[in-house]
């Protein structure tokens, strides 16, 4: 009984062993910071499949994180016409859905967000897109005053 026991051990250790070992010792964990008007990326190198963005926002304001699969913030298409997005915002409903890898939502002030995510390799771009609305209803958007940045995944 005691070997049966102690063998179920060793298979269950090892099987756990295992499964921390799948994706080769490689960390997918990306920790991003949000404020005004950036956005922080602290990672080492990341490796595509299922890469998890823990997100925080260190800001005085709700922000979000939009990731595109793009070469550049550049390539992005923009808002060209106020309406429902003010002029210069990224205009996501011109990104082909394949591209559009997901977003955290709405981030509140001091909250952290973790999504998980499947990125195939290739060069991401992500942003905040929201639009805050100040004294006389002018609006202002994230994106435009510098709230993008990049990650490439190998």
């Amino acid at each position: 009984m005691r070997r049966v026991l102690a063998l179920g051990v060793v298979v269950g250790l090892a099987a756990l062993g295992l499964s921390a070992c799948s994706s080769g010792g490689k960390s997918n964990g990306v920790q991003v910071t949000l404020q005004e008007y950036s956005i922080g990326v602290h990672t080492g190198p990341v490796h595509s499949g299922q890469v998890t963005l823990h997100v925080t926002n260190a800001g005085a304001m709700t922000h979000e994180l939009v990731i595109i699969r793009a070469a550049s913030a550049s390539a992005l298409p923009r808002v060209e016409e106020a309406g429902e997005r003010s002029v210069g915002a990224v205009n996501e409903e011109a990104i082909p859905d394949t591209d559009k890898m997901g977003e955290t939502g709405d981030v509140a002030v001091g909250s952290s967000v973790t999504k998980t995510f499947t990125l195939p390799a290739g060069s991401y771009v992500m942003f905040c897109n929201i639009d805050t609305k100040i004294a006389g209803g002018t609006a202002f958007n994230h994106f435009k005053h510098g709230m993008v940045a990049t990650l490439t995944v190998i």
